[in-house]
């Protein structure tokens, strides 16, 4: 029967597609609106926990700020975009002095969206995603 072949492949596409979109891995990756891109804040403080595995990286850094210590989570790039952008597993360690400028969340909790990082020898490192 001729055009059964395109219908044929129509219906795995779409079938393919449903699958793709119905799954987990189709809601993987998130928006960034919670963090104010509008603000950059800068911290210093000292590296308590790296978590290096995608979709993004996180860098938890301990602050001192007015005397209290707060302990702040911040997100980065993709595995693939840090690394094109010079990040390696030991870039950024546990137990380092580290500054970083981040884009802080919008409700004011300690955490933020990675734009730079320094290290106490003075290496800079980019957040990996797209510039701003």
């Amino acid at each position: 029967m001729p055009g059964t072949g395109m219908i044929r492949i129509g219906g795995v596409a779409l079938l393919l597609s449903g699958l793709l979109l119905g799954s987990p891995a189709g809601y993987a990756h998130h928006s960034f609106a919670m963090f104010d891109a509008s603000r950059n804040l800068t911290l210093t403080g000292t590296v308590k926990q790296v978590d290096y595995a995608n979709p993004h990286v996180w860098v938890y850094l301990t602050v001192e700020n007015n005397g209290k210590v707060e302990n702040w989570g911040m997100e980065g790039g993709n595995l693939g975009g840090l690394y094109r952008m010079g990040w390696t597993k030991d870039s950024v360690k546990v137990g380092d002095k580290i500054t970083m400028q981040v884009h802080p969340l919008k409700d004011g909790t300690a955490g933020g969206q990675i734009v730079q990082v320094t290290t106490s020898d003075g290496h800079v490192f980019g957040r990996g995603g797209p510039p701003q």
